[in-house]
């Protein structure tokens, strides 16, 4: 049987036409955009007051990480999507003040759910094809399996799940810490705070923040900024809180300060957690299954995957990532008969065994085409055609893996010169002073960048213009930082703490992820291809 992978002008197996055509992904995506712009604009203007304060929102940081969940993950992983997508939906008609935003939620749930039993029913229709593709293939043989032992899988594939949980978890129990931590700290300063009465003094800036004038108390007359949720009608009266403990923590007594913004993290690390014990209960299932197996084809590719290939057809249907222990699936062997054990369906887990014996399956099956394609017409395009397309498909592959590995030396580049100063600080080593914020820049994505002056305390060091790394503050406002250098004039002082360090260890792991994959996928795949064939696979049987 021919081992010829598919071009573009041959029609696509029956199989693969049995999926979602590609724009219910752009479908699904624009009605996420709608519910948020119906949310937003529906959003009644909240009015806050001494008597009645306007309450931190813990909902809507959950929300914003589903929504990002829903609209990223849907194209790889569509049945973790629609799920996000559905608790977005419910937490939104249960919790959304927007009754326009609650409509259209109602609408993203119910797409949810039909999307769900669609992909049910089409996944089910794909595994009645390929069973009747086997009990068809009059070719096929009984297999003779030599070894039956299953062994446990090994490499990187197998870590890789295991670790996203972990992090997660790391990521939950880190979030709801770092909740706690500032929450009881904010409610030490509002337990020790003293009221003053104050004015509102300018409109409200670009980062909605709005200037008020003390009236009264050993601080009158001073012109305060604050961060507003609503802008506030000039020269209102406002009542203001004030820590005599620490001159630069002020709040408006009907806006108490939240840092719900954790709930979002935890969030996001919980579906992390959740979306990685289901991939090792399905792996654990998947290979203890005892439905009746049927005989297709499989061929080991390059990087660590096997490619299927429905019994009486030339051309693969769906790829399986494959672990490191027992049979070496080594390239170039060609394709070989094996016993397919589960639901042979995109996204559905199954167990290979070979003549060698069983595969170290670790992922689940993953259509060759996803997303059924409805553009021009596959049979019309000439070979010449096809054949441009795939080089510029390799193209754009190659410049993607660059473009990442590029990004990925620039955030090393960024983040490894500041891993000593963040980790001195976070130890209270460096010269110690006072950092005034002078100016604030929101204008890039990411977090505000606060600039200002430094002074240490022996005023030996004094610095202006330079940023503060692991705190912020409000414009005019001082707070403790360290100096790292040995005299020089520096780029950043740092904040005492561990903010600064584990912040950084974030990006260091980022740009370790960026630079790692690609060249980790394309050095396996060099190797692969290097490495001699061996043992019982050193004829090209499995």
């Amino acid at each position: 049987m021919s081992d010829a992978r598919p071009h573009h002008h041959q029609p696509l197996n029956p199989w693969l036409l049995l999926q979602p055509p590609v724009w219910v992904t752009y479908l699904w995506w624009a009605l996420l955009v709608a519910s948020v712009i119906a949310s937003m604009a529906g959003d009644p203007a909240a009015v806050c007051t001494v008597a009645q304060p306007c309450q931190p929102d813990a909902v809507f940081p959950m929300v914003v990480a589903l929504v990002g969940i829903a609209a990223v993950a849907f194209w790889w992983a569509p049945v973790a999507a629609l799920v996000a997508g559905l608790v977005y939906a419910a937490l939104s008609v249960l919790f959304d003040p927007s009754i326009s935003g609650r409509y259209v939620a109602v609408a993203v749930g119910a797409a949810s759910l039909g999307a769900l039993a669609i992909l049910r029913a089409l996944r089910a229709k794909q595994a009645q094809f390929a069973d009747r593709a086997a009990e068809a293939d009059l070719g096929a043989r009984a297999l003779t399996v030599r070894e039956t032992r299953r062994v446990r899988p090994r490499g990187w594939a197998v870590a890789v799940v295991p670790a996203i949980g972990l992090a997660g978890l790391l990521l939950v129990a880190g979030s709801l810490i770092g909740y706690q931590n500032q929450a009881s700290a904010e409610q030490a300063h509002v337990d020790g705070a003293e009221q003053v009465q104050a004015h509102v003094a300018t409109y409200a800036d670009g980062d909605y923040r709005q200037v008020f004038v003390v009236e009264n108390g050993p601080r009158a007359g001073e012109r305060v900024p604050i961060e507003v949720t609503e802008e506030l009608d000039l020269g209102s009266e406002r009542v203001l809180l004030f820590d005599p403990r620490d001159q630069s923590w002020v709040r408006l007594t009907s806006e108490p300060q939240g840092y719900t913004n954790w709930f979002g993290w935890a969030t996001l690390g919980g579906f992390a957690a959740a979306w990685s014990a289901g991939h090792l209960l399905s792996r654990t299932r998947a290979a203890r299954q005892d439905d009746p197996p049927v005989i297709h084809r499989v061929r080991a590719m390059g990087d660590g995957r096997a490619e299927l290939t429905l019994a009486g057809s030339t051309q693969p249907i769906a790829t399986v990532w494959l672990g490191t222990g027992g049979p070496s699936p080594l390239a170039g062997g060609g394709s070989v008969p094996a016993l397919v054990a589960g639901p042979v369906a995109d996204g559905s887990w199954v167990s290979i065994t070979t003549k060698a014996g069983p595969l170290p399956v670790v992922g689940p099956l993953r259509a060759t085409h996803r997303w059924r394609e409805l553009g021009v017409g596959t049979d019309a395009v000439s070979p010449r055609v096809a054949a441009t397309l795939d080089r510029i498909r390799g193209a754009g592959a190659a410049l993607r893996r660059i473009f990442f590995v590029a990004f990925g030396c620039f955030l090393l580049w960024f983040s490894l010169g500041q891993i000593g100063p963040t980790w001195n600080a976070a130890h209270g080593l460096g010269a110690p002073g006072s950092f005034t914020v002078m100016t604030e820049d929101c204008s890039g994505k990411g977090p505000c960048h606060h600039y200002g002056n430094f002074v240490s305390n022996d005023g030996r060091h004094s610095f202006s213009d330079v940023e503060i790394v692991g705190d912020s503050a409000d414009v005019g406002s001082s707070i403790p930082a360290l100096y790292e250098g040995k005299g020089e004039t520096p780029d950043s002082v740092f904040a005492p703490g561990w903010k600064g360090f584990t912040e950084n260890g974030f990006y260091v792991a980022i740009g370790l992820g960026l630079v790692l994959e690609p060249l980790g996928r394309s050095l396996g795949a060099f190797l692969l291809r290097r490495r001699p064939p061996s043992g019982r696979h050193s004829q090209g049987g499995w």
